[in-house]
């Protein structure tokens, strides 16, 4: 019985030594694991919003490979006949050659083009706006930039055979609305002679 009763006293006092032993090696069973890297959902060509001048050119240049409308609509002014609209000023030799089609370019003619191009476009082609900024100027609450632009386009199968590269430069008149965003409510046209230009690919599309 004494020896039982030494045993006990051992055991008694071994115990919390024991415990506390098995709860440091097993810490690592309840300590958070380390965070998994997130996944990259970062879509290249998606849509900013329009906080600086220059991004307006942004969403024209990605709405092409994301074969997004909207992106491209999106930057345009529109308020639905409360003031006026986004206005196109075709190039003036190429205007003259086609009678009729560009006395009234707004917005809804605009939109109608640019559904018209990108139905025709193949899809998963390449199709890629560049952009080669010449001038960024303040004009009051508003801003001009004049750029050169080169648009390269891939169409489907079935498509009416449209200019596959086009060149000119733009100037686009940009303003801030109600949301504190930048769109252009006017974009004038310049041929560069070399290619097709944006007037030209207007008249053909329309």
């Amino acid at each position: 019985m004494e020896l039982w009763g030494v045993v006990f006293s051992f055991m008694k006092h071994l115990a919390p030594i024991l415990a506390v032993l098995i709860l440091l090696g097993g810490c690592e069973l309840f300590a958070p694991r380390e965070a998994e890297p997130p996944l990259d959902t970062t879509d290249p060509y998606a849509w900013i919003p329009p906080t600086a001048p220059e991004i307006v050119l942004d969403n024209l240049k990605n709405s092409f490979p994301a074969g997004k409308t909207n992106y491209f609509l999106d930057v345009l002014k529109h308020d639905q006949g409360l003031t006026p609209d986004f206005v196109f000023v075709p190039d003036a030799g190429i205007a003259s050659s086609q009678p009729g089609v560009f006395n009234s370019w707004g917005y809804v003619e605009e939109e109608t083009f640019i559904t018209k191009l990108f139905e025709s476009l193949q899809t998963g082609g390449f199709q890629r706006l560049i952009w080669d900024v010449e001038q960024i100027s303040p004009l009051g609450d508003t801003y001009e930039i004049i750029a050169d632009y080169h648009l390269v386009l891939s169409y489907s199968d079935g498509a009416t055979q449209l200019p596959a590269q086009l060149g000119g430069q733009a100037t686009l008149t940009i303003i801030q609305n109600n949301d504190l965003l930048y769109e252009i409510s006017r974009w004038e046209d310049l041929n560069a002679d070399t290619l097709s230009c944006w007037t030209e690919l207007k008249a053909q599309v329309q």
